[in-house]
């Protein structure tokens, strides 16, 4: 159920929650920058990149050779050679080109100047050299060996379109049409605020009840790996007063605030009831049908998203990888078409090791470790243990998604596992 207006928990499909989310983000608000294009590795393009001219910018060379009129040698064959008078040759430093007649020929190396009245290039393994003089034995067709004007590029088209995320040849051709520096979304940045009173930072030694925070290194691991800054924020209090300004100061320097822990209904819980209390807050889903991770909050405070992520490792990182990621790569520009997404959400086919049993109506993401055999073959064998286990985060290699209406697989079904 979306717009609740109670603290009540609410749940709704998790298909119906991220939908609505993601088309109540704002596009308009995304920023840009300029930056120079040897950096601009897996950034997302603001604009368009436009070709400033033809490419190549004039007909040129392909190969080492000669540059003839094909007419001339037409008939050549080594039975019955063509002779040609070698004029003098060009050079593409010089700028300049030169015509040439019939029954002549100027010596060209590949990139220069094609001359006017040539219309094709003769490798120097079709002709005989006899001081100012080619012996042609072989005959070719017109536009052999040459590029002409434009024919990569025309100036005045869109050479890359814009929302494409930067990839190494993107840069070698940005940097070849003429541009050194290019307009890119800039990296939204996300303020992660780790919640509970279990919890001690990194440099302190935990007693027995207590917990390091860990969570935030692993979202902010995801953060940077799709494009965003990510900030942890100093640990907070299971606090109302203290979650709530966490969030409303997060609120001021971040795009998105993801709050880690305290979504859930207990005494303690007090992410849903601090984003209830700022100002221009709205919330779109407090609980989703989805195991592990139920406990999931999408909110707005004014045009700026909040998520209330789960406090236990596996339903902290299930949560980000439904909810959390769609919405960075919008944040980051990243349009979603299928390409792009098949492109950032890397899948693979494998074969269940063990039966699997699932909750009906409740979309189910289980953990598996893969496992490849001598014959190619790939097996997923599951992981099953508890929410706050982070060792099958760290021993798994993916996901595979149970549909809500499914109640289970069965072993050497084959799945789809999402990597991590």
């Amino acid at each position: 159920m979306f717009e609740t207006n109670n603290l009540d928990k609410q749940s709704c499909s998790v298909d119906s929650a991220i939908s609505r989310y993601l088309d109540e983000i704002p596009e308009c608000g995304l920023e840009f920058e300029n930056i120079r294009v040897e950096e601009s590795l897996n950034r997302i393009l603001y604009e368009d990149v436009i070709i400033k001219m033809d490419q190549p910018a004039f007909d040129k060379a392909l190969i080492d050779g000669y540059a003839v009129k094909s007419s001339d040698i037409f008939h050549a064959s080594e039975s019955k050679p063509i002779k040609l008078q070698i004029i003098e040759e060009t050079g593409i430093e010089k700028g300049e080109k030169i015509s040439i007649a019939s029954n002549q020929a100027v010596k060209i190396s590949k990139g220069e100047f094609l001359p006017e009245n040539a219309d094709s290039i003769i490798s120097e393994d079709c002709v005989v050299r006899e001081k100012e003089n080619i012996s042609v034995v072989r005959s070719i067709c017109p536009g052999v060996n040459i590029a002409k004007k434009g024919e990569d590029l025309l100036g005045g088209e869109v050479f890359i379109k814009k929302n494409r995320k930067i990839r190494p040849q993107d840069i070698g051709g940005i940097i070849g049409i003429g541009y050194r520096q290019v307009k890119v979304f800039k990296k939204p940045v996300i303020t992660i605020i780790p919640t509970g009173n279990e919890l001690v930072s990194i440099d302190a030694e935990p007693k027995v009840n207590q917990i390091i925070s860990s969570n935030g290194y692993v979202l902010k691991g995801f953060v940077e790996q799709l494009g965003g800054t990510a900030v942890i924020s100093s640990i907070v209090k299971d606090d109302l007063g203290q979650v709530k300004s966490a969030i409303s100061k997060a609120l001021d320097v971040s795009n998105l605030v993801l709050v880690s822990g305290g979504c859930s209904s207990g005494s303690k819980d007090y992410t849903l009831k601090a984003v209830k209390e700022l100002e221009n807050s709205r919330i779109i889903a407090n609980e989703v049908d989805m195991r592990p991770g139920s406990h999931i909050l999408l909110a707005f405070v004014g045009n700026k998203p909040v998520i209330g992520l789960p406090g236990h490792p596996v339903s902290s990182m299930t949560s980000f990888h439904v909810f959390g990621k769609p919405v960075l790569k919008k944040l980051t520009g990243t349009p979603r078409s299928l390409l792009q997404d098949r492109k950032d959400t890397i899948k693979l086919d494998a074969f269940l090791a063990k039966k699997i049993s699932s909750p009906e109506g409740k979309e189910d993401y289980i953990r598996v470790r893969l496992i490849e055999d001598k014959n190619g073959k790939i097996s997923a064998y599951p992981y099953t243990g508890q929410s706050s286990f982070l060792s099958t985060l760290v021993k798994s290699h993916g996901i595979v998604k149970i549909p809500a209406e499914c109640t289970g697989l069965y072993q050497g079904d084959r799945v789809e596992v999402f990597l991590f």
